[in-house]
Formats: C-alpha cells, structure tokens, sequence
C-alpha cells in the first residue's frame, strides 16, 4: 500500500469526462477492468489499471461494493536497486497518478504521488511521500443532495522502522495534510516491540490525531421551500493504544491477546449551508447559517481479544475466544485525555 498509494485520500475533482445517460444504454449494470502490468525485471515495474461500476451495477447479494457510478483510472511506475552498496541495501521510487469519474460527466478527484523507501546496511528501514489532491466535484457528500465541488489539497506522510531482528524495535508513522482552505489534519504512530525470549513477544503503540476540517457534513435540514444542507467546522482528536501480546506456552498450546483503548472526541462550530453548488472558487458555494443541533461528540471504548489455541494433534486444533467490549457515546466535543482514557473501565462491558 505504501509503494502505490497515499496515506488520507481525500476524493476531490474538477469537469467533464463523459457525456453518459445509464437510461440509454444497455451497460447500465454492468462493470469491467482493463489492467497491464509488467511485475518483473530488475530494474523498471509498472501498472496502468482502469475500472468502471456502471450506475445500475449492484453484486451486494454475493460480496459488498462501496458504490457503483464509477470510472477510475490509476498509473504506478517504481525504479528499483536492489543490488547491496555501502550504503543502502535497497531502493525503491515510485510515481503514481489517480483520476475518478462518474457517468454523469464529472471528474470526482484526480491526485499524483511520488514516494520513496530506503533499506539501510543496519536493516532499518525509511520511507517518505508527497500527494497532491486536485479539486474536482463531490457527488456523496450532501448525503443524496446535489453535488459539490471539492477542495485541491496536499499531504505529506513518512516512516523510519528500526531493525526487527533485534530483541526491542520499534517504529514511527505520520502524516500531515493541508487544503486549500486551511483545514488541516495531522497523525503520528509511535510503536515499540520487545521479544524478551523466543517463545513471548509484546507491543505497545500510540495513535494520534488531530483534524481541524471547515466543511464536515453535518445535517439536511428540510424548510418550508428548499432543502439546506448543512456543514460546519470540525475540531476532532483521536486517540488509540493498541496493546499486543503472543506467548507460546508450548509447540502446540499458545496464547494472543489484543486489547485497544480508543477515544475520539469532535467539536463543531461555524455552521454553514450549501447554497449555491458548484460554484467557484470552493468558499463562494456556502452561506452562514444558525444551527441549533448539538453534533459535539465524545465517544470512548475498549476493544479486547484473547485466544487460546491448542492443536491436540497434528492438524487438529481447538480455539477457546474471549472478547470484552465497552463503549459510551456523549455529546461533549472535548477532548480529556485523563478523564476520558482513564475513565474507560468503568463503563459496562460486554463479553
């Protein structure tokens, strides 16, 4: 995922691709993809994929499909040098470039990356990319209102992993986002592993957050004469602990146990309605508007998986699995890292 793709996708577009009517045609329904690719070689790989899901297109009695009403296109190029110098173990450099459409003639988002990873002699490994997201038009973001357009953005994300050979290692992931109105996101994934014997590993690792967004959906507020679809500035923290522990006991008895804490809480403020759609630049679509909800949000839960496997014979085993749930949801927007972390175990569990 790493080498073709971005870390925070945000779809946004710009016009026209097709003049298509899914009532006159008889591919309303149908889907189909077009993919060359050359996966071997030393030194050059490439991929150019496109991909279409008529409007009509519906498989979710056998499989789950996100949405239909789509034509997406892709392109990835790596260089690579794998040979070992006294510098590096390997390099990897890879180009991408994305677009999506929907039958009715508008560009939903185009983007382009460029990342690169390097293997050090020492087995630590670094890598880093830089996005840029295109404007474009928003078909799903009034929840089934018109379509609006949508914001040009950039993002930059990176990670350094130490070497997982060794008894303690560990790693770092982040990313930081930026759009053309200012809203900005920005994450951070601190991990460390310790393997104190062959037969018992353990990890701890932190997920941070924090997003400041000028236009999250929020409400379709029915008047007396128009729809107002409302939108408001969100201040979110999010906040994860994810806890790992895998202990053999013996060749054939063995135990896992997962368990997360997870807090995120959201304000809301400067409400606004989206009154005239599609018009540039991206500010000029919305007008200020009262809002008398109470979207904040505070939601909390712990999130818990243990295992016990025993293969009693050779290729027959038995799975004993204990799982606990907590989680409460209130309508406070502020984010406490004590009261709302440390308060976490004294809500009702599920087993």
């Amino acid at each position: 995922a790493l080498q073709q793709s971005s870390v925070h996708y945000l779809q946004r577009p710009d016009a026209g691709y097709l003049d298509y009517d899914p009532a006159a045609t008889s591919m309303s329904g149908h889907a189909g993809m077009v993919n060359v690719q050359k996966i071997g070689g030393q030194k050059v790989r490439f991929s150019f994929v496109g991909t279409y899901k008529a409007p009509g297109f519906d498989v979710n009695d056998v499989g789950y499909i996100r949405r239909a009403d789509a034509i997406q296109q892709s392109s990835w190029v790596q260089f690579r040098w794998d040979t070992p110098t006294r510098l590096y173990r390997s390099f990897r450099l890879n180009l991408n470039q994305w677009a999506g459409w929907n039958f009715g003639g508008d560009t939903r988002f185009t983007g382009a990356n460029v990342n690169a990873h390097l293997t050090f002699p020492s087995n630590w490994r670094t890598g880093a990319g830089f996005n840029l997201e295109g404007a474009g038009m928003d078909d799903r973001a009034t929840r089934g209102g018109p379509s609006m357009l949508s914001k040009r953005g950039a993002n930059v994300w990176y990670y350094v992993e130490s070497d997982d050979r060794k008894a303690v290692n560990g790693g770092w992931m982040g990313f930081y986002f930026r759009d053309e109105t200012g809203s900005t996101a920005w994450r951070a994934d601190p991990q460390v592993s310790w393997r104190p014997t062959s037969f018992l590993s353990l990890s701890l690792g932190v997920g941070f957050e924090k997003m400041n967004e000028d236009t999250q959906w929020v409400d379709n507020l029915e008047g007396p004469s128009a729809t107002h679809y409302v939108f408001g500035r969100i201040r979110q923290t999010t906040v994860g602990l994810p806890f790992r522990v895998n202990y053999t006991i013996t060749p054939t008895l063995s135990v896992q146990v997962y368990a997360e804490p997870f807090v995120s809480a959201g304000e809301y403020s400067e409400f606004k309605d989206l009154a005239r759609p599609r018009a540039t630049p991206f500010a000029s679509q919305f007008d200020a508007i009262r809002y008398d909800g109470s979207p904040d949000f505070n939601y909390r839960s712990f999130r818990s998986t243990n295992v016990l496997r025993w293969e009693f014979k050779p290729g027959s085993a038995l799975y004993v699995v204990w799982q606990q749930g907590r989680e409460s949801v209130s309508e406070t927007g502020r984010f406490r890292f004590r009261q709302d972390v440390g308060g976490l175990f004294g809500i009702p569990a599920s087993n």
